[in-house]
């Protein structure tokens, strides 16, 4: 597939660099049905926060689109969407989503999106591409959920296919292909979703990123899957990261396990806290 821009339904480009007082943006540049808000700096602090805005208000059939971010050395953001990724139907086409993250030396990105739900007979493919250098950090999380079905079916979407590629000074480092097509496998089976419907996802990666690390991080959210009807797992990445997946029938259990990591890592690793993100 070509990179013309008159094949892309919406197109982001962002890049943000640290001046020595603080990170800020600079060639943004949107198109089409993407957009992103003004920086916001939370808290008074140091770390703008941008929000991406699909402005047609969900993805339809055939749509296509592409999103770039650049973190320069010493430089820090914060990106977020403004409301959930909603997929369609797509009888005719599926959705395409493309997003590229360069993250240089000593830069961090973290990126919380709302949940991407796919509706009845939707079809939907994401490929994320993360370049990391060895000194730079890593937080993105994101969540998939099944859409309203007018019969009441755990999975009327087609498919959601979910690749994401990660590479730290270019070495491949995770290569993660998550698809579910209720057509072709039992998603709700063994191995898949088993009996659940929503699946959340992590991806932490530090310099300082140890078992020590992981293992605290556990501590700090074992007790969801007594207090709440979930899963998940916490594997360490071949890099100094880990990832984490989680299975619950709930947006909000997912959420507040992802909330709970995010803030722990966040106020040890980078001795802040989480800022609130105001989009209710």
């Amino acid at each position: 597939m070509s990179d013309g821009q008159n094949q892309w339904t919406g197109q982001l480009d962002l890049t943000v660099f640290n001046n020595g007082k603080k990170s800020v943006a600079r060639d943004i540049f949107f198109e089409k049905a993407l957009k992103v808000m003004r920086p916001v700096y939370l808290n008074n602090s140091d770390i703008p926060t941008f929000y991406i805005v699909n402005v047609g208000g969900g993805y339809l059939d055939g749509d296509r689109y592409k999103m770039d971010f650049n973190i320069e050395p010493n430089a820090k953001v914060i990106l977020t969407s403004q409301g959930a990724t909603k997929i369609y139907k797509t009888p005719n086409n599926h959705v395409e989503q493309y997003q590229n993250f360069n993250i240089q030396e000593d830069a961090y990105a973290e990126y919380v999106g709302d949940p991407i739900i796919a509706f009845e007979n939707a079809k939907f493919y994401q490929h994320n591409t993360f370049h990391l250098k060895s000194t730079a950090a890593l937080f993105y999380t994101d969540i998939l959920t099944p859409g309203y079905s007018k019969d009441d079916k755990k999975f009327s979407y087609t498919y959601m296919h979910l690749l994401n590629e990660i590479y730290v000074d270019d070495e491949l480092v995770v290569f993660d292909n998550t698809l579910l097509d209720p057509s072709k496998n039992k998603v709700d089976g063994l191995g898949y979703m088993e009996d659940y419907t929503h699946l959340g996802s992590c991806y932490f990666i530090h310099p300082t990123v140890n078992q020590k690390l992981i293992d605290s991080v556990y501590e700090q959210i074992k007790h969801y899957q007594q207090q709440y009807d979930c899963r998940f797992g916490i594997t360490k990445l071949p890099t100094h990261g880990f990832s984490i997946r989680i299975l619950s029938n709930k947006t909000q259990i997912i959420e507040r396990i992802l909330a709970t990591l995010q803030e722990f890592v966040v106020k040890t690793i980078f001795d802040r806290d989480v800022d609130f993100l105001r989009k209710y």
